[in-house]
């Protein structure tokens, strides 16, 4: 019989990096969010039903080096100096038992954290709301900005699963 792979828990993290190397700045931005140890698989939006949102602390914990670990993920980068780079993920947790909820990743330039923040929260609601029923979603999220240095600067936002 097939094992299903159904996340039980969530938890938000983000990260900023800076490098004159762009996968470097990308991997200090990893370390930064506190998941660099971790091989990520990139998933879609479905907050399954019934998954628990825990903190940040209680999910890195449960994660060993070297696992594979599925994320949505947001990421942007820039090497132009001055610019400013936002990353979030804007969650739309289901409102009544045995809903699934959906998370949105979205990431701009020029705009800081919470406007970038806002708008991907009304992206997952607006996806949510798609879903027939009443119920009124909780809306929750992350997001990360940084002004571009020398080099690169990335900004990461993940969403990491736990099974």
């Amino acid at each position: 019989m097939a094992k299903h792979l159904i996340p039980r828990k969530l938890f938000f993290t983000g990260g900023v990096g800076r490098h004159p190397d762009h996968l470097t700045s990308f991997a200090m931005a990893l370390r930064d969010a506190g998941i660099e140890y971790l091989n990520l698989v990139t998933v879609s939006s479905i907050v399954p039903p019934e998954c628990q949102v825990i903190s940040k602390e209680s999910g890195i914990v449960e994660l060993d080096p070297g696992e594979i670990a599925f994320v949505v993920l947001s990421r942007n980068e820039s090497n132009d100096t001055g610019e400013l780079v936002s990353a979030s993920i804007g969650c739309a947790l289901p409102g009544a038992p045995g809903r699934f909820g959906y998370l949105a990743e979205y990431h701009t330039t020029g705009t800081g954290r919470d406007e970038t923040l806002g708008y991907a929260c009304n992206l997952a609601a607006g996806m949510y709301d798609t879903l027939s029923g009443d119920d009124a979603p909780e809306i929750t999220g992350i997001a990360k900005d940084a002004i571009a240095d020398q080099g690169w600067t990335t900004v990461v936002c993940a969403a990491v699963f736990l099974l």
